[in-house]
């Protein structure tokens, strides 16, 4: 019975490690979808530092987490080529104390085809490695591949994906398949408003909820209803904020209203009442296609 139980720790531990990641794909669409790799056209170096609470007091139990991504065209925009990695210190928390951490590098490659007005449809797969603790032995851990795979469909504003982005090699822990869909359209003369949708689909069917207001595409001020959910698969409500300081960069911040009232740690520590503060960076270059200039809300 313990080894059942030791099991099924181990398993959901895995699997909550993996919500670091996946959750920010409101910043790294990369993190759920291989196939945008190189879809814009540009190279693109994405940033996540993810904190709570923003400022710890003595005594008082946080956690940190960093994640990034860069991806790029390549053979003029037939191709490309990204890369994901993440550290993790408190995904997830026994209750005897013990904290399990995750770190992981994937490689991404990705294919994009046009047709007629404005038509693209990208395919792409990532293979990665990703360290798990193993509960109940202190100081050890184990390294497992993942591989995943996914497919965007776009034209204009509108972009359709599927993908299931980083299934275990050992059959254990696999991702979930997720279904997205967006649109933006211009709001008066010189704003835009993109609305967008999530479908997570594992042992259940869950719906997560977007809209990004950008002010003469200068700000973005948006509203994500998250529920796929925190580390404890727990609903998240974001409220993020966007701006680009010059041509190739571009800061964020969100925070989850709903994550303060999750907990992070065991029974033997206590934790403040925050959810996740997100800090976001992103820097573009051209690669020689003239893309750098768009605006991509």
């Amino acid at each position: 019975m313990r080894k059942i139980v030791l099991f099924l720790l181990v398993t959901f531990a895995s699997n909550a490690q993996q919500e670091s990641l996946q959750m920010t794909y409101p910043f790294l669409p990369l993190a759920i979808n291989p196939a945008d790799a190189g879809a814009l056209k540009i190279f693109s170096a994405k940033g996540v530092f993810r904190k709570k609470p923003l400022f710890q007091t003595i005594g008082g139990a946080s956690s940190s987490q960093q994640l990034m991504s860069i991806d790029m065209p390549l053979k003029k925009g037939v191709w490309g080529l990204g890369f994901l990695a993440f550290n993790t210190d408190q995904s997830y928390a026994t209750n005897s104390g013990l904290i399990s951490s995750n770190l992981g590098l994937a490689a991404v490659v990705s294919n994009h085809m046009y047709w007629g007005r404005g038509n693209q449809l990208s395919y792409g797969a990532n293979v990665g490695i990703n360290q798990y603790p193993i509960l109940g032995k202190l100081g050890t851990s184990e390294m497992l591949g993942s591989v995943g795979i996914g497919a965007t469909y776009r034209k204009e504003a509108l972009k359709v994906g599927i993908s299931k982005p980083a299934n275990r090699l050992d059959g254990l822990g696999d991702a979930p398949l997720y279904v997205q869909a967006s649109y933006f359209f211009p709001v008066g003369d010189s704003h835009t408003l993109k609305l967008g949708t999530v479908v997570r689909k594992d042992q259940q069917t869950k719906v997560d909820l977007n809209a990004v207001f950008w002010y003469q595409e200068k700000v973005g001020v948006g509203l994500w209803y998250q529920k796929t959910g925190s580390e404890f698969g727990d609903p998240a409500l974001l409220g993020t904020l966007e701006v680009p300081l010059g041509i190739n960069f571009r800061v964020g911040y969100s925070y989850d209203f709903l994550g303060k009232n999750v907990s992070t740690l065991g029974s033997s520590m206590t934790s403040e009442a925050s959810g996740f503060h997100q800090i976001f960076l992103r820097y573009d270059l051209d690669f020689g296609l003239g893309k750098l200039g768009q605006f991509h809300p």
